[in-house]
């Protein structure tokens, strides 16, 4: 039985507020109560468990947009919004992945590629191209920050002290993922976290991508 485009949206909404809880619980085992007792985790592990609750976010967002490429290729529709207008009809999802894949083994999902690939499948890239493209610069830096815990590379962390001279106007000293996630966003009202604004932004594009 093929899935269905409402059910891959629920379980995104759903991994987008486990990881929130798994954020603000990291914050709460981090503050003695009372102000006496020692706390459940130390700030480096405080640190370490927002990273993971923002990586297993971003990465139930790329699961997300690979399978409803995959279904909308396949034909289905969103509750509403206007249909995708597909060039092509593949007759299994085992041929619509090898027209995604262009005949490669793997593929990636990154913002720039999902918006080509949907021009090149879907009349006016419908619905990727403008859901991705409204967004393209946060969903851009959140993909740095999730390089930045997953790769242990120069260039990603290059590339993420890049990101953060660009929002700070510095880079702290210090300065780590998780803490940067932690911090509060400027000019945001009411004040939330790069956290908040990271994974608010992937659920705002997803309700776009699929409108239910």
């Amino acid at each position: 039985m093929p899935r269905k485009l409402t059910t891959i949206i629920r379980e995104l909404s759903k991994s987008v507020r486990e990881s929130h809880k798994l954020a603000a619980d990291a914050y709460n085992w981090s503050v003695a109560s009372p102000p006496s007792a020692r706390p459940l985790v130390s700030p480096k592990r405080r640190a370490w468990l927002i990273e993971l609750a923002f990586f297993r976010a971003f990465s139930a967002w790329e699961a997300f947009v690979e399978e409803a490429f995959i279904l909308y290729l396949m034909g289905q529709q969103a509750p509403r919004g206007r249909a995708a207008r597909r060039y092509g009809f593949p007759p299994s999802e085992d041929a619509a992945r090898e027209w995604v894949n262009d005949g490669k083994v793997y593929t990636t999902w990154s913002t720039e590629q999902v918006m080509r690939r949907a021009k090149r499948l879907f009349r006016n890239g419908h619905p990727f191209h403008g859901a991705l493209s409204a967004n393209q610069h946060n969903l851009g830096q959140a993909k740095t920050v999730r390089n930045a815990i997953a790769h242990h590379s120069e260039d990603a962390w290059l590339k993420f002290q890049s990101l953060v001279r660009n929002e700070l106007a510095a880079f702290p000293p210090d300065m780590t993922v998780g803490s940067f996630l932690m911090m509060t966003k400027p000019h945001t009202t009411p004040p939330i976290s790069y956290f908040e604004h990271y994974l608010d932004q992937i659920a705002q594009t997803a309700d776009r991508i699929i409108p239910t």
